[in-house]
């Protein structure tokens, strides 16, 4: 897509009004996914079938950092993690509905970020999802029938887009369906439907919907649209069986989808294209009773990337089908989008002659500046269709945009764009606005996204109020209410405390103690930051697309970055923009360029900046200036596939750039005549190649840490002679020495020194851990957060030495922060003589688990106490040396609240735990 630097300028005045909007460019769900894969795929070695169970069970063994610890008879100062926002901006967001009992109570899930439960409407939402399951949501139903209201069922994992599913992360790829049997408030794994595999995508590990079908009473059957095929599930979800007996059919499809209506009619559709090329069986299909299946496809349907269905509320005989045509979509379509996608509508009530009628001449196109303002669906990554449960004729039909019909779009006369990326957008009426005669460039909204969100994944309308519809969407979500023909388009943002957010990176100013400012790169978020607001945990949108390198400079301004390279600095003072200046090399072309533009900035003098590259390093000498291309030039270094780069923080100039390739290039001269490298190998026991973080000694610049992000790879690695001999920190996050086995993947990289202290932080797929000492394999590495932070998606990490300020950016939960506490160290487990897992798993309903470590010799006694401080029994009471697994049987105890009390005879430490029947 042509890029839309110049739109930035109009961008910057609404932060000024603190509005939500984000500038338009699309993202690349395909070269996004390309890049995650590479960079946590370990080629090398072959994952055990049962990873993610084997995980689980070992992470659950780590030690937890203090956290609100006590000594008898007075509280002490403790590292207290924060969620940082943003509070006013949702995450990408594909599963959403109401409560059929109670409006007011909706459930909404998160691709990255879990279960999020309101109970006012979307007003106010609590995370419902404990901090170490169901990460990923895709699909969410409450089972119709009677008396069964309360069951609720989920599943999730995102072939097409996910910026977490396709690197083999533990988390993100869906685990099966989890059962809610107190509507939404818990969650639990259902039957054998997690396949708990990684080193395959599995069917089960992508889910595009769930159903039920009403009809039945006497048994709970569930049907499951997946990668692949449609599944029955069946017996408590015991038994899986694949639901589609058409002769000579292979579960191959890509794209699936299914809707049960009222009266358990089935139809389902499959999609023409598998990963290998053409499917066995694609088109619409139709079952009364989810076993034998006819094809009903229309004779006009074209082979299809995807096709999504809805149906009419009142009439369950009438649906209409969304589809993204391969020929066309592959071919490249003409300005019309002709050909490109196809509705239907479906009257089963009609003479077999006429059940089918075409829309598709009449799919909604407009003459725009702009054609991704049209209908764009970026290759089937968000598609939806919706119809108004109590009129046919009003219909919803979304991509990056949302459009509707008021005549079921049997005309495009009363068709209306409500929503993404707005139709008057023209990217040469903002780059000559002398030559603007119809006003667009004054118009604020002209180029910004609307208030609705944008790639819009699912809708749902309220079961009391059919004038209001929700929308869930790479925004989070949002309410129209009001959707008549004649009212206004005004969309109401549902994202407050909708914690989901998907960072990349984030930054803070360094060189400002005291500052709460941050900025963040996201996915599909833009960049966005608290500069000028007044809430520093509500954020607006400094520069579109997928957000990516951010900096604080010490003059007043700030450098950010988008995908594909696109660099802006930003001037500003006292939180308000007062000048935009495009930082983007013009030699920097398509040979160089990569998906993620990553860029670091040499802290000496804060203008001197490296952008990183496929095959280059480029370097800009002063990006205070305006005359910016004067001052860039370029290094070649062949096969380079630079990941991650650092300028040591000292006057030296040198910087670390890490690779894909299990090597580290030191820079020690950028100058333009005299520009120096060395090539640094990893040692040969590290069977990962991805470095996703360089750290560099400030003190001695022969001291550098390389961060290797692949699984089953020793990923944290330190050298005090220039890479001479290395060092793997891994220690007890590592299962086994060589790093195979079921430790997490490795992110990001900090040190902190503060008041005398040193605190090493280190981020990973599992979470924030931290030590205070490096010392190899025998490294104690400690959770961090573990009730706050939990197990999210450590996407980034920033600390301040001037004031001890930590900032976490997560891949899924937004941003945390603290100040370190130096009075800490006085309780870590060396001196405490013990530190504890959580207990898991919480909520429980028939047994707990947790585990101590003790590095020493210690005394400790370990009592269950209710909510009164009523002790209920004794766990254990001896002596500890090494690991010690606690493990509990609460059959017989009631449903509540309690507390797991660990002493010894100086300190206490307290564990809640949840108990459910």
């Amino acid at each position: 897509m042509k890029n839309l630097r110049p739109a930035i300028i109009l961008v910057l005045i609404t932060i000024l009004f603190n509005h939500t909007y984000a500038t338009e460019k699309h993202e690349d769900p395909k070269a996004r996914n390309e890049w995650l894969q590479s960079t946590y795929e370990n080629k090398n070695v072959v994952m055990p079938i049962d990873f993610k169970q084997k995980q689980k069970q070992f992470l659950n063994t780590l030690p937890n950092a203090p956290e609100g610890l006590f000594t008898k008879g007075s509280k002490v100062t403790s590292q207290t993690w924060m969620h940082a926002g943003p509070d006013n901006v949702g995450g990408r967001t594909r599963a959403i509905a109401f409560d059929r009992t109670n409006s007011k109570i909706l459930i909404a899930g998160s691709v990255s970020g879990g279960i999020w439960r309101s109970v006012d409407g979307g007003n106010s939402w609590t995370q419902t999802t404990g901090k170490e399951e169901v990460a990923s949501v895709t699909t969410i139903i409450q089972d119709p029938r009677p008396g069964k209201n309360n069951i609720w069922y989920c599943a999730g994992g995102e072939y097409i887009g996910n910026s977490a599913s396709m690197g083999w992360t533990s988390w993100y790829t869906g685990n099966g369906i989890y059962k809610s049997t107190d509507n939404g408030l818990t969650w639990k794994p259902y039957g054998k439907t997690g396949d708990n595999q990684a080193q395959d995508i599995s069917n089960l590990d992508f889910v595009y919907k769930l159903a039920i079908d009403p009809t039945n009473t006497e048994e709970d059957i569930l049907y499951m649209a997946c990668i692949g095929t449609v599944y029955r599930i069946s017996e408590n979800g015991n038994k899986i069986e694949n639901a589609i007996n058409l002769d000579g059919f292979q579960a191959v499809n890509t794209n699936t989808d299914i809707v049960i209506t009222p009266n358990g009619n089935y139809y389902i559709t499959l999609s023409y294209l598998s990963e290998s090329g053409k499917a066995s069986h694609q088109g619409i299909f139709y079952s009364q009773d989810g076993y034998n299946w006819e094809d009903i496809s229309p004779v006009f349907l074209q082979p299809s990337y995807r096709i999504v269905m809805d149906v009419f509320e009142s009439d369950e005989n009438i649906l209409y089908f969304f589809s993204a045509n391969i020929e066309q979509l592959s071919t490249g379509c003409d300005q019309r989008y002709e050909g490109c996608y196809s509705l239907f509508k479906y009257n089963k009530n009609n003479s077999i002659w006429n059940q089918w009628t075409n829309l598709s001449s009449n799919m909604p196109y407009f003459k725009v500046k702009h054609s991704v303002s049209n209908l764009e669906t970026m290759e089937n990554y968000c598609m939806a269709v919706k119809v108004h449960p109590k009129d046919t004729n009003l219909v919803f039909i979304a991509g990056a945009n949302c459009f509707v019909s008021y005549d079921g779009f049997q005309s495009n006369e009363r068709t209306q764009w409500i929503a993404g990326y707005n139709p008057d957008y023209d990217p040469n009426l903002v780059s000559n606005p002398e030559e603007d005669p119809m006003g667009y460039y004054n118009n604020e909204m002209t180029f910004t996204f609307g208030t609705g969100g944008w790639d819009f994944h699912y809708f749902v309308f309220n079961p009391d109020d059919p004038d209001e519809i929700i929308s869930a969407s790479d925004g989070g979500i949002h309410k129209l209410k009001g959707i008549s023909e004649a009212s206004d388009k005004t969309w109401t943002s549902l994202n407050s405390g909708y914690h989901t957010t998907q960072y990349y990176y984030c930054s803070i100013d360094k060189k400002k103690a005291g500052s709460e400012d941050i900025l963040g790169g996201l996915q599909d978020n833009s960049t966005l930051g608290n500069l000028a607001s007044s809430d520093k945990n509500n954020f607006s949108p400094i520069y579109g697309g997928d957000g990516m390198s951010s900096y604080f400079t010490s003059y007043g301004s700030v450098v950010v970055s988008s995908q594909v390279c696109d660099i802006v600095r930003l001037d500003i003072n006292n939180g308000e923009v007062k000048n935009f200046k495009d930082l983007t090399p013009n030699s920097y072309n398509q040979l160089h360029k990569q998906f993620y533009t990553l860029f670091c900035v040499n802290p000496n003098g804060d203008k001197e900046l490296t952008l990183t590259a496929k095959n280059a390093i480029v370097v800009c000498d002063d990006i205070s200036t305006d005359d910016i291309n004067a001052q860039y030039h370029t290094h070649f270094i062949d096969n380079l596939d630079a990941t991650c780069c650092e300028y040591f923080n000292n006057d030296s100039g040198e910087i670390l750039v890490g690779t894909m390739h299990s090597q580290v290039v030191k820079v020690t001269n950028t100058s333009r005549q005299s520009f120096e490298y060395e090539v640094i190998k990893l040692p040969d026991f590290v069977s990962g190649y991805f470095i996703s973080n360089v750290w560099g000694d400030p003190y001695n610049n022969n001291h550098f840490v390389a961060i290797v992000s692949n699984y089953l790879s020793l990923g944290m690695l330190e050298t005090y002679d220039n890479g001479k001999t290395w060092t793997d920190n891994g220690g007890n996050l590592e299962e086994n020495p060589d790093g195979s086995g079921a430790g997490s993947s490795f992110r990001r990289y900090e040190r902190m020194v503060f008041d005398g202290d040193t605190l090493h932080l280190l981020g990973t797929s599992d979470g924030l851990f931290s030590t205070k000492q490096l010392n190899g394999e025998n490294t104690v590495w400690m959770r961090e957060g573990a009730n706050t932070i939990g197990r999210a998606v450590i996407a980034d990490l920033e600390v301040r030495e001037l004031d001890g300020r930590i900032v976490v950016a997560t891949h899924g939960n937004g941003l945390f922060k603290t100040n370190y506490s130096t009075s800490v160290d006085e309780f870590n487990g060396q001196n405490l003589g013990f530190a504890t897992s959580e207990v898991f798993p919480n909520p429980a309903s028939s047994e707990i688990n947790f585990v101590i470590n003790s590095d020493k010799a210690a005394e400790i006694d370990v009592k269950l106490m209710d909510l009164n401080g009523n002790e209920i029994a004794t766990l254990f009471s001896d002596k500890i040396v090494g690991t010690k697994k606690i493990k509990y049987n609460i059959s017989q105890l009631s449903a509540g609240t309690y507390f797991i009390y660990i002493s010894t005879d100086k300190y206490y430490v307290t564990k809640k735990v949840n108990i459910v029947k």
